[in-house]
């Protein structure tokens, strides 16, 4: 998005004024067109030239960048290492048309790649070691972020938008964390602010091509929709009339969006099982598939009062003062309205706080321009200091944890698995959060499944049952059943105590190898095949400690335990009614 696409402009109407076809009257006796009219009075030096634009984006992809590669150490969430795997397939087969790797997945024979844009972005750095290579992907997703919430305080004439843009970062330490994850949430929400101001002041290109390019950057495609619709209700409610292009539009681009995406029709189908499965039934609604991620827990009113409330007051307070100036600025009151929609989405949901927040920052700028011009700069320096006053130790601790997370894998115990496991095993798995791990580390490797174990459940009900048996409370030949019913040889599991029934049953078993044992791992090889799987290499010397971590554990529930590092995604077995504990 070009800051050009952005640029301030002005109408007697004020900055919000309504935009609609050349001729139309809008309330209050103004062109409905004159948001489109050249900004009156001489323009400023820095809105005539755009180099604000261009050092603010300078700005936040050195605080992107610093993030990265300065602060954060291994990539913290693993499905960062599942989007670096998918990467790598993409530059060395193409656009994926099926995902044989997993192959008890849904996706396995309805492959759709929903983050298809976040991949593309891996793929030329394939070369790299996956971890620099999420460095550089995470720097560049996290600025794009920033620039594309500063371009819409700027182009709403917003006085110290970069100040503003950079509240997000220290209201909440929930946001930061969920900002250092290098994952393809941070291109949604970017997309979703430009949506949001695009419907709201009527720039039908910019929501366009924002519409065109959510279907492969994000699985929640339908957003630009719920965007035009919140639009739309802040016209109404500024005393506006409704319009059909920018619902037209976004209906229109987003279709051609799915139409030419490589994997259009599973596409749709994949986007029905997030909500419809995932979402609601699983995540909502306490479905068969019981743990999902901590992400989609919501917070307790501790956790609210702790990381939530700045994000909180920023949005309430932005309420009444866009309401004051509903009939001049429509674009505070979509804002406003969206960071309402946002935090009630993140009471049922905590990952929906990486959206409540900015949102709430963005509606708290926009609607207090309408305060005096004393105002303008008081209100950005109050709120930040206010925010690192609130927000001071749990920022601190959590970008701690940031730097301080341990490998869950590392390069002597990949080496090792890679020498025992040959390439074509299927492996059976006591977990389904570190399949992209185990991917990177063992390319040409079957795993179950990755992304979520609802697309196991959904491929085949009864054996994911069996899968959750097997793993929690293995009954006896627990080696003979993984073998017959789920085709593998090998079992490679992270070590949790919960999984140690079927870790202790299968190194006593008869016919069972050991032939890897760390402080982390754990493989097994199960003894040799019917026929046509390759086997298992002699392991050279002691099997105690082979590859081991430099550190021990796996650092998932984070230094602290009570910060979102700890609180936020961890690797997740595929079923477990203590989870949400944890």
């Amino acid at each position: 998005m070009s800051s050009d696409a952005l640029a301030p402009t002005k109408d007697p109407a004020g900055p919000g004024a309504p935009s609609g076809p050349p001729g139309e009257v809008a309330p209050g006796g103004g062109p409905a067109g004159a948001a489109c009219a050249p900004p009156s009075g001489p323009p400023t030096p820095a809105s005539r030239t755009g180099w604000d634009a261009v050092a603010w984006g300078a700005v936040f992809l050195a605080l992107s960048a610093a993030l990265q590669f300065a602060v954060s150490g291994d990539p913290y969430d693993a499905d960062t290492a599942y989007h670096a795997a998918v990467g790598r397939l993409v530059a060395e087969h193409g656009l994926l048309k099926a995902f044989p790797w997993t192959p008890f997945s849904w996706l396995a024979d309805h492959y759709a790649d929903k983050e298809l844009l976040f991949h593309i972005f891996f793929a030329p750095l394939s070369w790299l070691p996956w971890t620099v290579a999420a460095k550089v992907v995470g720097t560049l997703s996290g600025a794009t972020l920033l620039l594309a919430l500063y371009l819409v305080l700027r182009a709403q004439g917003v006085r110290w938008a970069g100040a503003w843009t950079l509240v997000p970062l220290v209201a909440s330490d929930v946001f930061l964390f969920r900002f250092a994850l290098v994952r393809p949430h941070l291109l949604s929400i970017a997309l979703s602010l430009a949506a949001l101001w695009a419907a709201a002041r009527g720039r039908l290109l910019v929501l366009g091509l924002v519409a065109l390019v959510f279907p492969w950057a994000y699985v929640a495609w339908q957003l630009p929709l719920v965007l035009v619709a919140v639009a739309e209700l802040a016209r109404v409610v500024s005393g506006e009339r409704l319009r059909w292009k920018p619902a037209a539009v976004a209906l229109l681009c987003t279709a051609a969006g799915i139409a030419l995406h490589p994997n259009a029709l599973n596409l749709v189908r994949f986007n029905w099982v997030v909500v419809a499965d995932v979402l609601v039934r699983n995540a909502w609604g306490g479905g068969e598939v019981v743990e999902l991620g901590l992400e989609f827990l919501p917070f307790s009113a501790e956790q609210w009062l702790r990381w939530m409330l700045g994000a909180t007051a920023m949005a309430l307070a932005a309420v009444p003062l866009a309401w004051r100036r509903r009939r001049e600025d429509p674009v505070a009151v979509a804002f406003a309205l969206g960071a309402l929609l946002f935090g009630a989405l993140t009471l049922r949901t905590a990952r929906f706080a990486e959206y409540f927040v900015p949102f709430s920052a963005a509606a708290l700028a926009l609607a207090a321009q309408g305060l005096g011009a004393r105002w303008r700069l008081a209100v950005p320096a109050v709120t930040l200091a206010a925010s690192l006053a609130y927000s001071g130790a749990p920022l601190l601790e959590t970008l701690e944890g940031l730097r301080s997370r341990p490998s869950r894998l590392d390069p002597g115990t990949a080496e090792a698995m890679r020498a025992r496991i040959p390439p074509g095993s299927q492996v059976f798995t006591c977990e389904w959060g570190l399949t992209g791990t185990l991917m990177l580390a063992l390319p040409d490797r079957r795993f179950l499944v990755a992304l979520d174990p609802t697309l196991f459940q959904l491929k085949d009900p009864e054996l994911y049952r069996l899968w959750v048996r097997l793993v929690f409370r293995p009954p006896d030949g627990a080696a003979e059943i993984i073998r017959e019913r789920f085709g593998a040889r090998y079992v490679a599991c992270f070590w949790d105590e919960r999984f140690r029934k079927l870790m202790d049953q299968l190194a006593f078993a008869p016919g069972v190898r050991t032939v890897l044992f760390t402080e982390d791992w754990s493989v097994y090889d199960l003894g040799e095949p019917d026929a046509g799987e390759p086997a298992a290499p002699e392991p050279a010397g002691s099997l105690e400690g082979a590859g081991a971590p430099a550190g021990a554990g796996d650092g998932r529930d984070g230094p602290g335990g009570g910060t979102p590092a700890g609180r936020m995604p961890a690797p997740a077995a595929p079923g477990d009614p203590g989870a949400g504990a944890r």
